[in-house]
């Protein structure tokens, strides 16, 4: 039987990727695309019925392989369950491990594949490591016990070994080193990344200008191209927190996946006269962007705040500053990543870390995300409508976004304190 039904067979990539439709019995209509590389077959879903969209999606998922290979990444990934089988079998076969140590490992890689087992070995974080041993807490059923350190650093220890074993075996390029500093921590540092209060946002906007203008007039810390970097940065944190779009999804944005739209035009296109304000906040309001989104939950229409309006306008007058020609098929953002120059604005405006009762929170890149949800639910959204415009569940809203709400900004919250207080994205 054919993989593909009748009259929906595509091919693309000089006939190196075939597109269609499953048949019928597999009760999808779906279009899935598939190619070879390095001899083994690839299988994907575009996740759409809609022929134009797949084959664009499909067309990406092709290239991004290819690239894979290009730079010698791992290409074909294997999941953590797949793995802990085979190095499970590996360990029965000559392990020096006793009986019950050897059980052990075996228990806390069934844990490993109940809670990660469907994760690619070659794209495990800290993150994901550090949500494994949540859940491990949680898997003891008893809510009075808390899992003692040396519990917690033994199943780091058994992660290691296994992680030793998948970079020996070619599953992944890198070992994640220095899981007990990094999780565990020697301060007892929370991983979990804080959100950034109103004040303390504009503090780092006022100092992102700051550090621009510095640049602007050279010196060893400034030059045309740090000072170009530090304006595309600037309008990258207006944007995330005006979006609140993961940090690899605006990264993977293209000019032609982002839309600027004036609510105006929108009421005026519906036979409606609508004013706005001709001041910063109602800019604000006017303006808005629809942003179509690809990142690792998958492809979603996201819809952005006035800030994500004006900070893609900025991007393009910066562009042209530069005499920058760009495509719609291009990246808007054209970097791999902020990290380096973001940590080093946090760093400076003293908002890297932040010490909460025993515990000490860290902010990154991460953290935009973070500050648009709490954002949003001061300004009275619920987190059902705030988990969809940036594809998540309002369950993980609450369980992941809100758990760092600080007492004051909560008793804000509840009591209606700053309720009308327009969300400023954007400095002019």
């Amino acid at each position: 039987m054919s993989f593909y039904r009748n009259n929906t067979l595509i091919k693309r990539k000089d006939g190196r990727l075939a597109i269609g439709k499953k048949e019928k019995s597999y009760k999808t209509e779906n279009y899935y695309g598939r190619f070879y590389v390095d001899g083994k077959q690839v299988s994907i879903s575009s996740r759409t019925s809609n022929k134009k969209e797949a084959i664009k999606i499909l067309e990406q998922h092709y290239e991004d392989y290819q690239a894979k290979k290009r730079l010698n990444l791992i290409v074909h990934s294997k999941s953590v369950k797949d793995c802990w089988k085979e190095y499970e079998q590996d360990l029965k076969r000559g392990s020096s491990l006793s009986g019950v140590t050897l059980r052990g490992y075996i228990q806390k890689g069934l844990l490993m594949i109940k809670y990660i087992g469907k994760l690619k070995v070659d794209r495990l974080t800290y993150d994901n490591i550090t949500d494994l041993l949540a859940r491990r807490s949680v898997y003891t059923k008893n809510k009075a016990h808390k899992l003692r350190q040396a519990t917690l650093i033994g199943d780091l220890r058994a992660f290691s070994k296994f992680d030793t074993w998948l970079v020996e075996k070619g599953y992944k390029k890198k070992k994640l080193v220095g899981l007990k500093t990094k999780i565990i921590g020697k301060n007892k540092e929370n991983t979990s990344r804080l959100y950034f209060k109103r004040n303390e946002y504009q503090k780092l906007l006022s100092i992102s200008k700051a550090r621009i203008k510095k640049a602007e007039q050279g010196g060893l810390d400034g030059g045309k191209r740090v000072a170009f970097n530090r304006k595309l940065l600037h309008q990258f944190i207006i944007f995330g927190v005006s979006t609140g779009i993961r940090v690899g999804g605006i990264l993977n944005l293209k000019w032609e996946d982002v839309i600027l739209r004036d609510k105006k035009q929108d009421y005026f296109d519906k036979g409606i006269d609508k004013s706005f304000e001709d001041d910063f906040y109602g800019k604000l309001d006017r303006y808005y962007t629809i942003n179509n989104v690809t990142d690792k939950s998958g492809h979603y229409k996201n819809i952005g705040l006035g800030g994500s309006y004006f900070a893609i306008e900025e991007v393009k007058k910066i562009y042209k500053e530069k005499g920058i020609n760009f495509k719609n098929q291009d990246k808007i953002f054209n970097v791999k990543s902020f990290s380096v120059g973001f940590n080093s604005l946090l760093e400076e405006a003293n908002l890297k870390r932040v010490k909460v009762g025993d515990n000490w929170l860290r902010r990154d890149s991460v953290s935009l995300r973070h500050t648009y949800v709490v954002f949003m639910l001061e300004n009275g959204f619920s987190e059902f409508s705030i988990g969809k415009n940036v594809n998540t569940s309002g369950e993980m809203i609450n369980k992941h976004y809100t758990k760092n709400l600080l007492t004051t900004d909560m008793i804000d919250q509840l009591t209606g304190v700053g309720k009308r207080r327009n969300l400023r994205v954007v400095t002019i």
